[in-house]
């Protein structure tokens, strides 16, 4: 910062990358708590920030597999399978699901829904092989009772790949090979906030002209240069591309009114 005003970004290693404006979208509690010096930024504000809420209850798993799974309700191959597969069977099933997970720490009976990108792109593994994702719910990002998920991510994986088991029976066999992620492995790996894929809790009081706070929903933030244009700011989370699109809006604004 020079000025009171960002201009630029420095690196791991060191190496600073001047820029006239610049546009985060990482979570705005990363931003404000760990990127950001915090003598750059209004008391308030910092405070505010520190509470800004995060948590999924998602839990990640990457699969290879040696066959495609063929499910009791609908066996054998099909346009089924390109398509977003939910294990679900009923409102009450997600009600119990979620309700397990706030007192226990996962659902021993979780929603699943698995995606095969592999029957649309065949160069995504060998000649006769798949990969899938999983995308399994309800987990708590934090366990309660002070437990931690690298003590538990293998079982939790091994309860959801059952879970498909039971309704695409031989699922579990043709499992190759597996990547396990939880809340905190998305975490660590990829910055997301209680592995949370949206920056932020897509509650009311985070939404619209709260997000990421009251009076910087305009994709300023309270530094000079700086924007906000990830899932964190308005519209919030999703595959839209809109909090990009509305801040560069906004830069270019602000370029014409001090440059014409």
């Amino acid at each position: 910062m020079e000025r009171d005003r960002a201009t630029g970004v420095t690196l791991d290693n060191g190496e600073t990358i001047r820029a006239r404006y610049v546009a985060s979208s990482v979570n705005p509690k990363l931003l404000y708590t760990r990127l950001v010096p915090s003598d750059a930024l209004p008391d308030d504000f910092l405070a505010r920030i520190r509470h800004w809420r995060n948590g999924s209850g998602t839990f990640r798993i990457n699969v290879a597999l040696g066959a495609l799974p063929s499910f009791a309700a609908l066996p054998g191959e099909g346009d089924h399978l390109t398509a977003g597969i939910i294990i679900a069977p009923s409102l009450a099933y997600m009600d119990r699901a979620w309700q397990d997970a706030r007192e226990f720490g996962w659902s021993r009976e979780p929603v699943v829904e698995m995606l095969i990108p592999s029957t649309l792109d065949d160069t995504l593994c060998p000649r006769g092989q798949h990969v899938a994702s999983l995308f399994c719910q309800h987990v708590a990002p934090e366990l309660p009772g002070e437990r931690s998920w690298d003590d538990h991510r293998e079982e939790v994986a091994d309860l959801m790949i059952a879970t498909v088991d039971k309704y695409a029976p031989g699922f579990a066999a043709s499992v190759l090979g597996r990547q396990i992620l939880s809340p905190l492995d998305l975490e660590r790996q990829f910055g997301l906030i209680g592995g949370d894929i949206f920056h932020g809790a897509l509650t009311l009081n985070q939404l619209f002209s709260a997000r990421p706070m009251l009076g910087h929903a305009d994709y300023r933030g309270p530094v000079k240069g700086l924007y906000h244009c990830g899932s964190g700011a308005h519209p919030g989370g999703g595959v839209t591309g809109a909090p990009g699109h509305n801040a560069a809006r906004v830069i270019l604004s602000d370029h014409r009114a001090l440059f014409g």
